[in-house]
């Protein structure tokens, strides 16, 4: 029994010790994801300035840390939409043209 125990501590112990090692590491992971701040504080459901307080502090939770690693692994399509809608919102009232005149200007 006694063997089992120190078994667990130690088992534990590793967790832990890994779990402070990707925290030290967290702005890296982040940086790793490609998306500003304001984006995976979105995907969080947090406020952007808790999402900054978190990282400077280097304070995810679990689940939040989850989500972090789920969202390196999405599809990039709904990125990409996010991308085009905010194209199209800065852009949305500046004078277009049309193609044929865009050819014509070439």
């Amino acid at each position: 029994m006694r063997t089992k125990v120190l078994l667990l501590k130690c088992y534990v112990k590793e967790i832990v010790n890994d779990y402070t090692e990707i925290m030290s590491q967290v702005n890296e992971i982040l940086g790793q994801t490609g998306y500003k701040g304001k984006f995976i504080a979105k995907k969080l459901g947090i406020p952007e300035s808790s999402f900054y307080q978190k990282k400077r502090r280097k304070s995810f939770t679990l689940k939040e840390m989850t989500q972090i690693v789920e969202l390196m692994n999405e599809d990039d399509d709904e990125i990409e939409d996010e991308y085009f809608k905010k194209i199209y919102e800065e852009r949305k009232d500046s004078e277009n043209i049309s193609f044929e005149d865009l050819l014509k200007m070439i």
